[in-house]
This record gives C-alpha cells, sequence and structure tokens, in this order.
C-alpha cells in the first residue's frame, strides 16, 4: 500500500471515527526498554491516556521480553504478537507499518549529548563544526536509525551489537564517545556510567521523530490514537505529561547553554510535520 494511499484511509477513518463507551480493548506491546516499569513508561501512558481520549479504552498487555525496535515492527498484525509499537520513524520503517505522525516524544530523540571518559570530554567541549566532530568516534547499536544518520554526515562510528557492551568501549577507549538522547543520558549516567561523564558545552541536533506504528491494515486503531493525541493536546494533557517525564532531564541538560552541533537526517520521511513547530521541542 503507497503512503499516499495510506493516508488517505487514515483521514477517512479519523473523520467516520465515533467515539463510544466499551470495554476495555486488550492492547499488545512491546517491552522495548529497560528503563523503568513499562506501565509507568511515558508512551505507555501517552497511548492509554490518548485512546481513552478517543473513546477507545484499552487494557496494555506488555511483552514480558524485551524486543528489539526492528522485530517489535515486524511483529505487528492481528495474527502476530504486538498491536502498537512506538520507535523512530524512517523511510523505510513508514513502508513496513502504518505511522501516527505526531512525534510523541517531540524530537527528543534528535537531542544528542555525549558520554566520554573525562580526557576525551576535555577535548571534545571545544568542538564547534561536523567537520570538527569527525574527529572522533563514537559508538552506536546495530540496526539503530542513529548509526546510519551518523554515518550519513560523515562521523567516524563504531557498531555494536551490545547495548551494554557500549559503555565499557567508551571507557576501554575503543570509541571516544556514546551520543545518547536527553531523555535517556541522565539515567545511563547514574546506572552504567562509571567512569565516564557528559561532554559539556556542546550537543548534537538531527530531526528525529518516534511515532507510534500499526499494521498497515489497522486504519480504525490508527485514526483512534490521532484523534486522541490531538484532543490530548488541545487540553494540555499532553504537554502536561510531557512536562512530568522529561522537564527534569531537560532543566538538566540546558540546551540553550550549549553550542549545537546541527546534522542531516536523510532517513527522515518528506511527510514528517517538521512545519508544525507546536509538535517539536526547541530550547
Amino acid at each position: 500500500m503507497s503512503l499516499q494511499r495510506r493516508d488517505l484511509l487514515l483521514t477517512s477513518a479519523a473523520v467516520v471515527f465515533t467515539p463510544a463507551v466499551a470495554a476495555p480493548r486488550p492492547l499488545r506491546i512491546p517491552h522495548v526498554s529497560a528503563r523503568a516499569e513499562l506501565e509507568r513508561s511515558y508512551p505507555a501512558q501517552l497511548l492509554e491516556q490518548a485512546l481513552a481520549a478517543a473513546g477507545m479504552p484499552v487494557q496494555l498487555e506488555p511483552t514480558t521480553e524485551l524486543i528489539p525496535q526492528n522485530r517489535a515492527l515486524q511483529e505487528l498484525g492481528r495474527k502476530r504478537r504486538l498491536d502498537v509499537v512506538w520507535t523512530m520513524t524512517s523511510v523505510e520503517r513508514e513502508r513496513q507499518a502504518w505511522p501516527v505522525r505526531v512525534p510523541i516524544f517531540k524530537g527528543l530523540f534528535g537531542w544528542r549529548l555525549l558520554l566520554a571518559t573525562t580526557d576525551v570530554a576535555a577535548r571534545m567541549r571545544e568542538v564547534r563544526s561536523p567537520g570538527e566532530l569527525r574527529q572522533f568516534s563514537m559508538v552506536q547499536g546495530l540496526e539503530w536509525p542513529d548509526t546510519s544518520i551518523l554515518q550519513a554526515n560523515g562521523m567516524n562510528v563504531v557498531i555494536s551489537p551490545s547495548y551494554d557492551a557500549m559503555f565499557k568501549q567508551v571507557r576501554l577507549g575503543r570509541a571516544d564517545a556514546f551520543p545518547r538522547s536527553v531523555e535517556e543520558i541522565w539515567w545511563e549516567v547514574e546506572r552504567y556510567g562509571q567512569g565516564l561523564t557528559v561532554v559539556p558545552d556542546i550537543c548534537l541536533h538531527y530531526p528525529a521523530a518516534i511515532y507510534y506504528f500499526v499494521a498497515p491494515e489497522e486504519n480504525e486503531l490508527a485514526a483512534a490514537i490521532e484523534l486522541g493525541l490531538t484532543r490530548l493536546r488541545a487540553n494540555g494533557a499532553f504537554d502536561r505529561l510531557f512536562e512530568t517525564h522529561h522537564g527534569q532531564d531537560l532543566a538538566r541538560a540546558k540546551l540553550a547553554t550549549r553550542r549545537v552541533i546541527e546534522l542531516r537526517n536523510p532517513l527522515l520521511p518528506p511527510q514528517t510535520p517538521l512545519n508544525k513547530s507546536e509538535l517539536w521541542h526547541r530550547p
């Protein structure tokens, strides 16, 4: 199904969708992060609130095991294990599944701080351009969209198949730094950052959106999620939940005081709503 055809179906579904009081629908979601308990996570809470606002109450049913992002997309569909996945969008991912084009993290995963040893951090804090950043190596995960984004910008990327090993690689000098989103880095410093520090004065930025994705045939579910998110934005509940979960991390990051190294994101689909400033965080 073409992206244009999907968009037309989603628009039609949104118009005819009529919220109704009903028993909670079981909704299968992935356990995609080791951070916090899933039922308390921001994406899970936002999804539950959005569908409630759209008149489709749900009972979230997370998987018991962690599921990598790429595999989670493959598990979408009635005959598979998942109903909704949230992950960073790309042209390829929007071919695989149906995106609800509301960036639920307001682009926070495109704002990156750098974990490094103290010695490397002292040198990296002087970086003023992508060209100077290319003098340093950065570790990223296998099949992560960010890996391709950094490589497309000519960065020296060390690829690792193991999340836990990436922190060790930086400590051992096998990579100079580990770029992490402002939403992730402070939690990771506390748990995995022994011997590492957040590089001061600079940050990386590229446009990046994390969406909810559903199976291509689930146009009614996609329409309900979009309707609910629109209603939460209109009544302020979206921003309140965002601030509750991310306000402290953003305050600690002090992005407005940092030198921003802008990078391009060639994976970003042309339908990404970059022109809607109200959907994005800007320091």
